[in-house]
C-alpha cells in the first residue's frame, strides 16, 4: 500500500494467516511502536482485534542492504544471510540463498570427487555477487518506490508510474539482466563470455526413456549437454570416456514422438528446439544449475565445446576462467 501517510505490505500466509509490515515514521519511536497496543492499533484499519485475530509475533526491524566481497577463503564458504542481506521489497533473500545453495552444491560436488582442482569454488563469489547485487538494485529500487513519505514527492510518484502505464512502459527494463558474465564459461579471446554462455536456459517439457515431464525431472540433474544431432557421432572415445566419468548426458533433441534412442528427448512443445533456434546454436551444454557453460553453432563444434569445459577443470587453467 503506497500511502505516504504510512506505508504498508499485506502479505498472504496461507489460510488464517497474514503478515502486515507497517512503516515506523519520523518522530515515531521504535520502542513504543514495538508492543502489542501499537499492533493492535494499526491492525484496526484491517477491522482486525483480539476479538477476531490471534496476534503471533510483533517486532520491529531495520532493512539493510550490504554484501560480502569475497564469499570465500580456504575452505570457509559463505551463503544466505551470512554473505548477503537485502530488502524484502522483491522477496529475493531466501530464493537467493538458495540460488547460492544451488551455485556451490555442484561445484563442491566436482572438487570433492577429483574432476576439478579447488580453485573452481573461487567462480562461486564470481558468479552469485553479481545476480546478488542485481536483486539487491532491485528490491531498494522498489523500496524506494513503497516506502515514500512524503505526499507530494508521492504525487509526483504516482503520476509518473500512471504514465508509464498509460505508455505501455516497463519501470524495470533497464535493470541489469539476469545473465552471468564471469566465472565457469566458455571464453572467447578477450575473456568475454562466448555466444550464448552465461544465459539461463528454458524449462520443458518433454518425453526421455518412457517418462514425461519438465527437463530436470525426467532426464536428471548434472551436465547435459543438447544437440540437434546426436552428439556421440563426433566425440572420439576419448572425450566420451571423460563425459562419462564427469555425468555428462549427451542427448538429441528431437520432435519426432516415435524416437526411441538412449540419447533421444522428444522436445514436446518445441521449446528447446525454438531456443536452440533463437540462439543460432545446434547444441548447448548446460550447467547443473541450469546456465549456458557454452555453445555450438555447428554440430562439428560439439568437440571443441567439451574440450573447453575440460580446460576449466584442469588443475592448472581453473582459475583462468575466474573473472575476479
Amino acid at each position: 500500500m503506497c500511502d505516504p501517510f504510512r506505508p504498508t505490505t499485506a502479505v498472504s500466509g496461507g489460510p488464517g494467516r497474514r503478515r502486515w509490515e507497517f512503516m515506523l515514521l519520523p518522530g515515531e519511536s521504535a520502542a513504543e511502536f514495538d508492543s502489542a497496543q501499537s499492533a493492535w492499533r494499526l491492525l484496526a484499519d484491517w477491522d482486525l482485534h483480539p476479538g477476531n485475530a490471534t496476534l503471533e509475533r510483533h517486532t520491529v526491524y531495520t532493512f539493510r542492504a550490504r554484501w560480502a566481497d569475497d564469499w570465500r577463503e580456504g575452505r570457509l564458504l559463505l551463503a544466505g544471510d551470512a554473505a548477503h542481506q537485502m530488502p524484502p521489497f522483491a522477496g529475493q533473500g531466501m530464493c537467493s540463498g538458495i540460488r547460492d545453495a544451488a551455485n556451490v552444491a555442484w561445484k563442491l560436488d566436482l572438487v570433492l570427487a577429483g574432476h576439478a582442482d579447488d580453485t573452481l569454488l573461487d567462480t562461486y563469489t564470481t558468479e552469485r555477487s553479481q545476480h546478488l547485487r542485481h536483486a539487491i538494485e532491485l528490491s531498494v529500487f522498489l523500496g524506494g518506490i513503497i516506502c515514500e513519505p512524503d505526499p507530494t514527492a508521492a504525487e509526483i510518484r504516482d503520476a509518473r508510474m500512471l504514465a508509464d502505464r498509460r505508455a505501455g512502459r516497463d519501470p524495470l527494463a533497464d535493470m541489469p539482466p539476469q545473465r552471468l558474465t564471469g566465472g565457469l564459461l566458455q571464453q572467447g579471446a578477450d575473456g568475454a563470455p562466448q555466444g550464448p554462455a552465461g544465459q539461463l536456459d528454458c524449462q520443458g517439457r518433454v518425453r526421455f526413456r518412457g517418462r514425461t515431464g519438465l527437463f530436470d525431472q525426467v532426464v536428471g540433474t548434472g551436465f547435459a549437454l543438447l544437440a540437434t544431432e546426436d552428439p556421440r557421432t563426433v566425440l572420439d572415445d576419448e572425450a566420451l570416456g571423460w563425459c562419462e566419468r564427469l555425468g555428462v548426458r549427451l542427448l538429441r533433441l528431437t520432435d519426432d514422438p516415435a524416437a526411441a534412442g538412449p540419447a533421444d528427448v522428444i522436445d514436446l512443445d518445441g521449446t528447446y528446439r525454438a531456443h536452440l533456434a533463437h540462439c543460432g546454436q545446434e547444441a548447448l551444454l548446460l550447467r547443473p544449475d541450469h546456465y549456458v557453460f557454452g555453445g555450438a553453432s555447428r554440430t562439428e563444434q560439439v568437440p571443441g565445446l567439451v574440450a573447453a569445459l575440460r580446460r576449466a577443470f584442469d588443475t592448472s587453467s581453473a582459475a583462468a576462467v575466474t573473472a575476479r
